[in-house]
């Protein structure tokens, strides 16, 4: 009971840091924006630091990070590992295919993709020029995945 208490305690007190260290990067929006962007994981460290220590005061398990595996929670008995995503599996993800699909249905998707942000296409919608960046950014990604998937497969 009192193990449960202070984790939920610490969890709690993870929690209220974690609104602070925001209310901190976003009063600045500059480098909370920047933060979101390219280094979430510094953006919710303290949440996520207070949350595995809460679970393993309540539950008396401990947590370690691995190399290998993203993390690895040992309690003795069954370990369990949970693997990063491969950035093949991201390249995936961006031309909204899976690794099962034939090199046809990719290649369609990154096509369809393409053309639906193509920079010219979305230019000739009279659209900001944030989106007009959005776009670029959009089809370089689109690029790069083709490019990565197409290479893998020889």
């Amino acid at each position: 009971m009192i193990r449960t208490i202070l984790g939920l305690a610490i969890i709690a007190f993870g929690i209220f840091l974690e609104v602070m260290w925001l209310g901190v990067c976003f009063g600045t929006v500059v480098i909370g924006i920047l933060l979101l962007l390219f280094a979430p994981a510094i953006l919710f460290f303290p949440f996520n630091f207070f949350l595995i220590l809460g679970l393993s005061v309540m539950r008396g398990i401990s947590y370690t990070q691995s190399s290998q595996f993203k993390y690895r929670h040992s309690s003795g008995q069954n370990d369990t590992y949970a693997k990063p995503q491969s950035s093949l599996d991201k390249y995936y993800e961006i031309l909204e295919s899976s690794k099962t699909d034939s090199f046809e249905v990719i290649k369609a998707n990154y096509r369809r993709l393409v053309k639906e942000y193509h920079y010219d296409s979305i230019a000739s919608k009279n659209l900001p020029p944030d989106m007009l960046k959005f776009a670029q950014e959009k089809t370089q990604s689109l690029n790069e995945a083709y490019a990565a998937i197409k290479e893998a497969r020889g």
